[in-house]
Order: C-alpha cells, then structure tokens, then sequence
C-alpha cells in the first residue's frame, strides 16, 4: 500500500469519527455532508452509504435516505442492517409491498432474531395484496410451521393473499350479498369446491379469522354442505377442507346465524350417525354446526381421537385432538385445581358462570421471545420510567384474573428469573391455561382458584401484581385493587387494565338492540347483527375488526358480560392516591396518543398527568376503546 493510500483511508476514518460525531449531536444534515464527502473518495464502502441514509432520515429527508440504503445492499447484499434501514424508510414512505421484500431478506438472514421476526409479521399485516405474492406466500407457510409464533397474527396477511385468486375473490364477494338473512348472488361458489389452499386452510385450522366477507363464504358452504348430505346426497369436498372449516366453526365457538332449516338439516344428519361414514363427511359438516363431542357417534370419535398416530399432521386428527384429547385433558385438570378462596361475593359468582359457560379467550398460539429483566421490559413499554431500586429476581408475579392463561404464560415467558401464581374464578378457565401452559412447556406458573376479593389473607407478597381486564367487571372496582395492593410487596409494582367510561359508552346503541332474555347464542347472535348494522363510521363497528366479535365468548365478554363498571383518569387518579401508588404512565398503542397530550402538557414528555389525560380524552372519547393499560409503583 503506497503512502497516498495510507493517507486516504486515515483522512476518511478522521472524517467518519467526525461524522459520528455530529450525528451523536444531533446535527444529522452536517454529518450527511461528511458522509457525502467520504463517498466521494471512497464509492464502495457500504457502511457509508448505509450511515448516509441514516442520516437523511434522521433529519428528515427520507425520501433522499432511500436511494442510500439501496446503494448499500447492491455493494454487500446480506447487509442486515441496510436492508431494516430500507425497509422503515419505505413504509414511512407509505409503500408497504416494496418493503415487504426488504423485511423478508432481513428475516432470512437472522431468522432466529425475534425482533426481525416481529417487523416482518408486521409487514405482512400492513400488505393488501390484491394480487398473488410468491415470497409472502412461502414466508407465510414457513411462519405457520413454526411453534413459536402466535399464528392469529399470520391469519389476516394469509386469507388476504389467498382472497387475491380472481375465483375466490368473486365467490366471497357473491356470498356477501346475501349474509346473512338472504341468499348468496348467483356467482357464489361454495369454497370447498376451490383447491384446499395451504395459507388458507393454516389460517382457519389456527386462527379466528378477523373477515366478515370470508364468515359470509364459510356460512353458506357449510349450508351447502349440509343441504346435500342431509338429503342423502354424496359431497365431493376434500376431508382437509372440511376439518378446516370444523376447525374454524370451533374457534368461533359456533356462533354464525343459521335457519330453521338448517337445524331441521342437523336433524337428518343426526337421524345417519349409525350409518357407515367412511369419509367421516357427515362427522365434519356436523362439527361445523356443533361441537364433535356432542356427536350421536362420539364415543367412536372418541375412540378414533385415542388412536391417532403420535404427530400425525393432518387437520382431521388435529380435530380429534382437540375436540376429544384437550377437553377430556382439561376436566382431569379442573378436578384436581387448587381453591384457593371461597367465591362468596354475588357479583363474583355471576362472572364465574359466565366463564364457565364461556371459557375467554380460547387462544391457540403464542410468541416466545428471549425473557428480559423487569427494568428492560418496563423502558420498552414504558420509555423514560424510572427503574431504580426496582425489585430483585427472582421475581415473585401474581396475575389476578388469569383467564385462560394467555397473559398469565405470557408473563411467565417475559421477565428471567420469575415464578407466577395465577388465579381465577373459573374453573373450566384455569384448566384450559393450565393445559396450555404444558403443552408449551411453561414450568414457571401455578394456577389457582380464588376471588380477589377474598385474596386479604394470603400470605405471600408480590412484586409485580398484574390485573389486566377484570377489576371493571366487580362491582366497586376499588375493593377488588385495594385487596391486591394489600399484596404488593414494598417497592413492587402494578399493571393494571380498565374499561373507560368514555369509550364504552359507544356500545349502549348496541346493547340496547339485545333481547334481555332468551338463549346466550341467540342474543350473543343479536349483539353481532346490531354491531353490522350501525352507520359506517360508528365507532362500535371497530369491534368487527378484533378477534372477539368473530367467535361467541368474544362478543358475550364484550357486550354481554355478567358486570362492567368502566372509570375514566380521575377515577384512577383518586384509587391512585388512596391506595399509596405512583402513576408511571400508560402503555399506548400509538405514538400520537402521546402527541395528543403533549398539546395540553407539553412540560410532561411521560405523560403522568392524569387530569390532562382527562381533557384528553373528553376530545377523543375512543382513544382508549382498548382500555386504560398503565404501570403504578408502591410509594413505600
């Protein structure tokens, strides 16, 4: 190397340390100009032109970032983080499909890193498709073999690339004429009738799908179904499509509309179950009217679900599994839980019922990411909170109001170094979580039967107490915080979740609609119709975009519950005060939540007035349609 060289690549690390320099500063546009510099006389270094689009679009100027980041990858094509770098810039640039590719890439090269994993998951939501993909398809079904994934996430980008067939898209477009008192247009074509699609029948085996048009489509397929085998017709359908949509009926707990002649259908197919059904046909249409166990010929079901082949893959075992194996698992476990309280309490019991009727929610699958500290979890969810003196692993957790165990396990996964209680008044509730806390090998967690309110005198202390989405269901919810703060450990911390007043008040046109009396199903199926019927832009009608307007346990914990009793800011900045607890803010799901704020207190970047949150709020009275979700700390 001759002198001159030597110099060069000493003037450029000189001007690359000085570039940093003024990035570190703040002073994004003079480092791009000494980036500019060095790539003057130094074209192929890649980290150059990645740090010069960095740069740019720290400033602002993402559009002129973009080029940048692409110059980099062309120089070094397994360049990771230019390729991350890409990606963002693209979809602020709001162009969702080109960035998809560059998530895609990023993923493939760190496929074990659950941060890439999460943003192409992410991605793949942001994305219409309103035409086939071929990289998004074969992303998808490698997404979907994974066990580490929770595959409702998969659901929607996969029924939406699938939707993209021109057949499909007219079939289900024709079946939404009709749905869901009439008949479907005369271009309906019953999906079974379409080659069983591996994105779609992943997505209706593992997922509720959130798609009031695809709901119409299975509606009048299974129908169809139904028609012909209970006129003693034979079906053509593949087995797999019939098990997915048995599958999907059963996540949706049954709940879609049916006609008087659908149950006289149900009749003639029950009337044939001493009949050869070698095909298992009627079994599988029946299954999408009713649960397999609730079958005339259960007990060889039964018998067939105890004979499956260890892993055997196919969508009609995995119905057996679950409609036989899990349920017959979870009363085992429900005989043998711990009581840890009496349920005395009125309000109490009535809600107990309610899950005992309606287990909430029955989730499928769930993420797993490497487990943080408590102080690196609370800066993510929290950025800016104060994490001194926070407590010590191990971490001792309650979750009160567990459910069916997703948050109870999710939090077991979280924090290193942690055990977990979690309690709740239903039985059929704990055993489903206990039951999914095995079978995703969970060690850390132990479930229990017990009332917050009667929790006073439990012995161990708790240093973090998680409640999310049950003190609003009692009837003075401040009873139900004050028993567990008595189980706070000095120094320890609170999550809590709470209805708001403000943004339920939306749902009182809808509940207004719902007969008083009659079958659960029946005004579970009235809550749904009146939800379809509101103006377009009522902000109810967002309810048709979550999970839990598509199956029966979602709609009755959203509008039909036993008890709600929602608060607003100063509610809980009254309970805060009364119970000794420090606001540490809220998690919010959208950064201009906090903007939002900052107009009224722009002196408070964390956002801790609640009174400003009040004012708010009474300006967007939905903003917190997904509840109040804050951090409190013991002042001790």
């Amino acid at each position: 190397m001759n002198r001159r060289a030597t110099i060069d690549i000493g003037s450029a690390l000189d001007a690359l340390q000085r570039a940093g320099s003024l990035f570190r500063a703040g002073r994004y546009l003079e480092a791009a100009e000494v980036y500019r510099d060095v790539i003057k006389r130094r074209p192929r270094l890649p980290d150059v032109h990645n740090n010069l689009g960095v740069a740019l679009k720290a400033a602002g100027h993402v559009k002129d970032a973009v080029p940048c980041f692409r110059r980099a990858i062309r120089l070094k094509p397994d360049y990771l983080a230019a390729h991350v770098n890409l990606a963002a810039g693209l979809e602020a640039l709001g162009r969702p499909m080109d960035a998809l590719e560059h998530r895609i890439d990023a993923w493939r090269l760190s496929a074990d890193d659950t941060e890439y994993r999460d943003a192409l998951i992410a991605a793949l939501r942001r994305c219409p498709f309103d035409k086939p993909h071929a990289g998004a398809r074969s992303v998808l079904s490698a997404l979907f073999e994974r066990d580490d994934i929770d595959r409702q996430a998969l659901a929607a980008p996969a029924i939406r690339i699938w939707r993209a067939h021109p057949g499909i898209r007219r079939a289900i477009e024709a079946a939404t004429w009709g749905y869901p008192d009439g008949q479907p247009d005369s271009g309906f074509k019953p999906l079974t009738e379409f080659f069983p699609d591996e994105l779609a029948l992943s997505a209706l085996s593992w997922a509720v799908v959130v798609d009031a048009e695809l709901e119409a489509a299975i509606v009048f397929t299974r129908r169809a179904l139904l028609s012909e085998l209970a006129a003693e017709r034979p079906i053509a359908a593949k087995p797999d499509w019939l098990a997915a949509l048995a599958l999907q009926a059963r996540a949706a707990e049954w709940v879609w509309p049916e006609t008087d002649e659908e149950v006289a259908g149900l009749d003639a197919l029950d009337r044939q179950a001493d009949r050869p059904d070698p095909a298992s046909h009627r079994a599988l249409v029946r299954a999408m009217y009713r649960p397999m166990e609730s079958d005339p010929d259960a007990e060889s079901l039964r018998r067939e679900a105890s004979m499956l082949r260890y892993g055997d893959p196919s969508l009609s075992a995995l119905l057996l599994r679950r409609s036989f194996l899990d349920t017959h698992a979870e009363a085992r476990i429900a005989e043998d839980l711990a009581t840890l309280t009496a349920i005395a309490d009125d309000t109490s019991a009535r809600v107990r019922a309610q899950y005992e009727e309606n287990p909430y929610p029955r989730w499928l699958s769930i993420d797993r990411r490497p487990p943080r500290a408590l102080a690196e979890h609370l800066q993510r969810v929290l950025p800016g909170a104060p994490t001194a003196d926070l407590p010590e692993p191990p971490l001792r957790i309650l979750v009160a109001g567990c459910g069916t165990g997703r948050h109870a396990i999710q939090t077991a996964r979280r924090y290193r170094d942690c055990s977990v209680l979690a309690v709740d008044l239903s039985r059929r509730s704990l055993a489903y979580a206990k039951r999914m806390a095995r079978d995703l090998g969970v060690p850390n967690i132990t479930f229990g039967q017990a009332d917050i309110l009667a929790l006073g005198g439990h012995a161990e202390r708790f240093d973090l107490i998680e409640s999310s989405g049950v003190l609003h269901h009692m009837a003075y919810p401040l009873n139900g915080w004050g028993a567990l703060r008595g189980l706070l450990a000095p120094g320890g911390l609170m999550r809590i979740a709470l209805y708001s007043r403000r943004a339920r008040a939306c749902f009182d046109e809808v509940r207004d609609a719902i007969p008083e009396e009659g079958p659960q199903i029946d005004r579970i199926r009235a809550a749904r119709r009146a939800v379809r019927m509101l103006p377009p832009e009522h902000p109810a009608r967002a309810l048709l975009r979550t999970a839990d307007f598509y199956a029966a346990s979602g709609v009755r914990d959203a509008l039909l519950h036993a008890q709600e009793t929602a608060v607003d800011p100063l509610w809980i900045a009254d309970a805060l005060k009364g119970l000794r607890l420090t606001f540490l803010g809220f998690e919010l799901p959208d950064p201009a939540m906090l903007a939002l704020y900052r107009r009224h207190r722009p002196d408070d970047p964390l956002g801790l007035d609640l009174e400003a949150w009040d004012a708010v709020e009474a300006e967007r009275p939905d903003m917190f349609l997904g509840m109040y979700q804050f951090w409190c700390r013991d002042e001790s």
